[in-house]
């Protein structure tokens, strides 16, 4: 990837300013840690399945509706659920 996974991830979010990249990047990387624990061997951003899980788990987080984010959050955890199976 040319860019950074947080850089992606603030476009997903339509974020532009640098203030919460600290909080951004430790939800990314706990999202990655999430899926290590639960079995998915060294998650990489680069694999668009594993990014497309970050980009659902970031935005469970900062979405200020709370309905969408528990629905991305449901998402996240269904896509973890078919890397689990498969990896």
């Amino acid at each position: 990837m040319a860019d950074t996974t947080l850089e992606l991830v603030k476009l997903s979010l339509r974020t532009s300013h640098n203030v919460l990249d600290a909080d951004i990047q430790a939800d990314i990387d706990a999202c990655l840690a999430d899926l290590a624990v639960c079995g998915i061997i060294e998650p990489k951003a680069t694999d668009p399945l594993i990014f497309n899980a970050i980009k659902l788990y970031v935005r469970s987080m900062y979405t200020d509706d709370t309905a969408k984010g528990a629905e991305y959050l449901r998402r996240y955890e269904s896509l973890k659920a078919c890397l689990m199976m498969a990896r």
